[in-house]
């Protein structure tokens, strides 16, 4: 009968502690939804944009960070969007690119570049980033629609 009591206890112990345990670790992840899906008609293939309680912060400024996977995991990058003045400014990064896109009397498109190091831009082709300029020639652009652009557009910088 002791044995019987002591399995008993055994087994609602480590039923609680299960319990408590998985309760932890699902509390502890970040939980994100989907932001917009697409295709970059480039070897990455399809992304899915997802929601980030991320922050990024540029010269004394902060933006709203999306997490770009692709189909090609090696191209997954963030995009960091701040929503101050007339049009929206992202950067597009991860630890090896930053992008910068923005708006001007031309349209909207990249900016700015900056790499990690001087055997990356190699990677990348400047006949593409001279392309992507003006990825759109409106002023004003969305949100959804410029991250789901850049999303679109970065890998085939990769040359």
């Amino acid at each position: 009968m002791k044995t019987r009591v002591s399995i008993l206890r055994r087994l609602v112990t480590s039923v609680i502690a299960l319990c408590v345990l998985s309760v932890f670790a699902f509390a502890d992840g970040e939980t994100t939804e989907v932001f917009l899906t697409g295709t970059s008609h480039s070897p990455a293939g399809n992304f899915v944009v997802q929601t980030a309680d991320d922050l990024f912060h540029y010269q004394g400024m902060e933006y709203e960070v999306y997490k770009v996977y692709y189909d090609d995991p090696r191209m997954n990058m963030k995009i960091a969007v701040n929503n101050d003045g007339r049009c929206n400014s992202f950067v597009a990064y991860n630890g090896e690119f930053m992008f910068f896109y923005a708006c001007n009397k031309h349209g909207f498109g990249v900016r700015k570049v900056m790499f990690s190091n001087p055997w990356i831009k190699d990677q990348f082709s400047a006949d593409q980033y001279h392309d992507q300029t003006v990825l759109l020639k409106e002023r004003r652009v969305d949100k959804k629609q410029a991250v789901g652009l850049i999303a679109a557009y970065v890998p085939r910088l990769k040359g």
